[in-house]
């Protein structure tokens, strides 16, 4: 039996927490087998019985180095497809959970793509204000109201995507620290 999960992609931005998702979907005995194209619109899983199962997600441009796939699965990890230039491997574990192979440098970009989101917002939204203003302090043609409605329409959207990926962030942050605190303390 399967289950499907529609733009779990999406709603998750944060590589950190798209990770953690598919972790706890593994716990509860729904397991991630492939990952195509079409992955980020429609996901499908599994029914297993629940596992410990570590997901990385990384960032890779294909066409991908030759001993790419090679190192990893001798180390042990699962390709488990890709969409684009975006590769989840897994890998399944019983004790401790395993480290991932990518570091904070994935972690990094995703944070500058948070932050150049906002700047683009915020440049945008600016932008589209000013736009507004000189039309109404000069006179109320359509040729500016149209580029500012456009400008504000980008931030809006660009707002959201931004603030949709900090809380992300955010959130995969604050159940890493109570997941580290929980192994402390067992």
């Amino acid at each position: 039996m399967s289950t499907t999960t529609w733009f779990a992609p999406f709603l998750r931005p944060a590589p950190v927490a798209f990770e953690q998702w598919l972790e706890a979907k593994a716990a509860d005995g729904q397991i991630l087998t492939d990952y195509t194209w079409l992955s980020p619109l429609r996901m499908t899983f599994t029914q297993s019985a629940p596992a410990k199962v570590r997901y990385v997600v990384e960032r890779r441009a294909n066409p991908a180095p030759v001993d790419y796939y090679r190192f990893r699965e001798a180390d042990g990890w699962q390709h488990v497809g890709h969409a684009s230039d975006l590769h989840i491997w897994s890998r399944a574990y019983t004790d401790e959970r395993p480290a991932g192979f990518i570091g904070v440098d994935l972690e990094r970009r995703a944070s500058l793509l948070g932050v150049g989101l906002a700047l683009v917002a915020m440049v945008t939204l600016i932008a589209a204000v000013a736009m507004a203003a000189t039309s109404i302090a000069v006179s109320s043609s359509a040729a500016l109201w149209v580029p500012a409605i456009v400008l504000g329409v980008i931030g809006t959207v660009a707002t959201f995507a931004a603030a949709a990926f900090a809380i992300s962030e955010r959130q995969a942050r604050a159940d890493d620290v109570v997941a580290t605190r929980q192994r402390i303390n067992a």
